[in-house]
């Protein structure tokens, strides 16, 4: 494990601020795998359902589709099939109020990693700071003219200001790339929700 070393050693090197970049990094870390296999699995069921009603000529009986509590695409379906009896304005409001809570459950913790993606230049600034005090303080004890004293202060403030930043901008990138992947999910989720009031319609009709 002599290859942790160097990165053991500047992290010490980094102070006390270098643990709250480390934590919050490393939960906005897991907020994005959970988030990725979250949209992973939903947009499964969302195809196999999709699939589903290709294999039964695009007018399905709403009720042998899945409604388990387990997906987003199960409450919606069983959103439209608890409703389906109702006047039409009053079944559209019914099922598009379902389809928007559930369209927050699927954006939820979206905003706590752009948050943490924002706090964590911060807290290497904050690091900046406190380094660069370091370094004053060295120097109004001992003045310029040892210039490693105060090359600990400095250090500290490179440091910080690069972890902040090199922990940033991945979750950057990976919250937006998160983003992108949930609207294209509420779209196919809006035309599927969609197609199944069409369907509603198909069997008052018959």
């Amino acid at each position: 494990m002599q290859f942790l070393d160097p990165i053991i050693t500047t992290f010490q090197r980094g102070g006390l601020v270098m643990w709250p970049i480390l934590l919050f990094s490393l939960y906005a870390i897991g907020l994005i795998v959970e988030r990725w296999l979250y949209y992973r699995e939903q947009n499964r069921m969302l195809a196999e359902h999709w699939t589903r009603i290709r294999d039964l000529g695009g007018n399905p009986e709403l009720d042998g589709l899945d409604v388990s509590d387990v997906t987003v695409i199960g409450r919606i379906t069983r959103a439209v099939c608890d409703h389906r009896h109702l006047e039409k304005p009053e079944q559209i409001d019914k099922v598009r109020n379902s389809f928007s809570d559930e369209r927050a459950l699927l954006e939820e913790r979206l905003s706590t990693i752009a948050v943490i993606a924002t706090l964590l230049p911060m807290l290497g600034l904050l690091g900046t700071v406190v380094g660069m005090i370091a370094a004053f303080d060295v120097i109004a004890l001992h003045g310029t003219g040892n210039p490693n004293l105060m090359a600990e202060g400095i250090s500290q403030a490179l440091i910080t200001t690069e972890a902040g930043l090199l922990t940033s901008i991945p979750i950057f990138y990976l919250h937006n790339a998160l983003v992108n992947w949930a609207e294209r999910l509420v779209r196919r989720l809006d035309e599927y929700t969609t197609h199944l009031l069409h369907i509603c319609d198909r069997e008052e009709a018959a």
